[in-house]
């Protein structure tokens, strides 16, 4: 079957530990791109903190969309109009935050436009992982606008992180997951990123048969095993490893490039 689309995770898997794009990775996106093949940023980030990567290939078209908040949010690249998104308020969050008032845990609660760190809780590094790409205010859980959010976060060292997970155990109105291992998100109930890229294919009339899928983590665990071809990074953690098809080299060393140039020997 033909490929028509690839989505790609960014963090640890299209991205290198500096968090670039190397230009072996830019060349052979772009190239596929320009022989019509859509390229899909599939993130836990919000649209805003991506702007760059998407404006360096060149993915601006008017068919050119990105899946944010790990597939809350469907969002067009050039218009920035949403195609489809799942929100959760401020009475969601309560219950995660009165847990981190009692084990002490920081949170960051993200909007399309801004985040917010709750500040009696502590301030976390997550402000400084998202760069200035976001703006970030420090404010108590009090003072937090009553609006749509499509995430919150916790950004904490991996072992107080596996603590917490097991604190989480009985939230069933909320979907968590790791996106990075000192990294625990908060979603709308249901949310992945097979879901955002699902609302994506049936816009394009687009089957899994017709995808190739890349991550190294568990929110990219659903997609990679619904996709045609599903590729685990060499650093990603073993879960995503079982599910896919097959496993390229680590982002150090251009991973997801290594595989294009290799499964498309006989197009480019």
């Amino acid at each position: 079957m033909k490929t028509k689309l690839i989505a790609l995770d960014l963090d640890n898997t299209l991205l290198n530990p500096q968090k670039n794009i190397s230009t072996r990775n830019e060349l052979i996106l772009k190239k596929l791109h320009r022989k019509g093949i859509k390229i899909i940023l599939t993130t836990g980030r919000p649209i805003k903190g991506i702007v760059p990567f998407i404006k360096q290939l060149d993915l601006l078209k008017a068919d050119d969309y990105a899946i944010n908040f790990n597939g809350a949010v469907v969002v067009n690249n050039l218009n920035k109009k949403t195609l489809f998104s799942q929100d959760i308020v401020k009475k969601d969050i309560l219950p995660i935050y009165n847990l981190a008032m009692t084990y002490h845990f920081p949170l960051d609660i993200v909007s399309l436009q801004q985040a917010y760190s709750i500040i009696e809780l502590g301030k976390s590094t997550y402000e400084n992982y998202i760069g200035s790409l976001m703006t970030f205010s420090n404010l108590s859980f009090t003072n937090l606008p009553d609006q749509k959010y499509y995430k919150f976060v916790c950004q904490d060292d991996p072992t107080k992180l596996d603590k917490i997970v097991a604190l989480l155990k009985t939230v069933d109105d909320l979907t968590i997951v790791r996106s990075r291992r000192n990294l625990l998100e908060f979603l709308p109930k249901g949310t992945n990123k097979k879901i955002g890229l699902e609302k994506l294919m049936s816009h394009f009339g687009i089957e899994w048969s017709e995808v190739i899928a890349f991550g190294d983590e568990e929110n990219d665990e659903d997609m990679i095993q619904a996709a045609g071809v599903g590729v685990a990074m060499g650093n990603a953690v073993t879960s995503v490893k079982r599910s896919a098809n097959d496993v390229t080299v680590s982002n150090v060393d251009d991973g997801v490039a290594v595989f294009l140039e290799n499964y498309f020997t006989n197009v480019l």
